[in-house]
């Protein structure tokens, strides 16, 4: 049963690992290798929010070597993917509801002023459904 008064902003992973969109999925799949993240943040050189993208995405859109994933760019797979983003109040509910109905591994975490916050992922929410 659902915890009242909980909001993503409670149960979010922060700071997040960014990306902006035109640096290589190269730099993208190097960066999650080393934080051993699965999730990075895409952002435009503005640090706007550009989408989410996974190790899995990587790994299913491209041939894993330095050659093709740095000819790639963060951008480039993000044009294939849904930018997903939920306010900081939002449920968790809400957001295990948009990922299960989007088959979404992740969605973005943003404040009133629409900047990147945080991530909610699986994780994120199993955690939060086992302390309740």
């Amino acid at each position: 049963m659902a915890t009242p008064g909980v909001t993503l902003g409670d149960v979010m992973s922060a700071p997040v690992l960014t990306i902006e969109v035109g640096e290589s999925l190269w730099d993208a799949w190097q960066m999650l290798f080393v934080s051993g993240l699965r999730h990075i943040a895409v952002i435009n050189a503005d640090g706007a929010f550009a989408g989410i993208l996974s190790d899995r995405m990587i790994l299913a859109n491209a041939p894993l070597t330095a050659e093709t994933l740095g000819a790639r760019t963060a951008g480039e797979l993000l044009s294939t993917i849904p930018a997903v983003r939920l306010a900081t109040d939002a449920s968790p509910v809400e957001a295990a509801r948009v990922m299960s109905e989007r088959s979404l591994e992740a969605v973005a975490v943003l404040d009133s002023r629409n900047k990147l916050v945080g991530i909610v992922t699986e994780t994120d929410l199993v955690r939060w459904l086992l302390a309740a």
